[in-house]
């Protein structure tokens, strides 16, 4: 699934965060392809980007305390290619 990035304002202890991993973030007016969709523990939905490769960075997981894995962006941040917000429905297909 092809998306473009609306919002690549970060806040700066997150661009901090990642800068110290080598994290790179999606720009905004670029379009993306959507590789894998993961929800979050907090009921958050994040994607991966075909475009952006990002290595493991640790996080604080509720039950399994720290976990590294490559973060993910908001899908929040991305509309369709007709501009609208991506439904649910369309990110259940791509995993499948």
């Amino acid at each position: 699934m092809e998306i473009i990035c609306v919002n690549d304002n970060f806040p700066a202890p997150v661009l901090a965060f990642y800068a110290e991993f080598g994290v790179k973030t999606p720009k905004a007016d670029q379009m993306y392809t959507v590789r894998m969709v993961k929800r979050h523990t907090n009921g958050e939905t994040g994607v991966l980007l075909a475009e952006i490769q990002n290595p493991d960075v640790p996080v604080k997981h509720p039950v399994l305390g720290e976990v590294w894995f490559e973060p993910t962006f908001n899908i929040n941040r991305f509309r369709t290619l007709l501009g609208l917000p991506v439904r649910q429905e369309e990110l259940e297909m791509i995993n499948s």
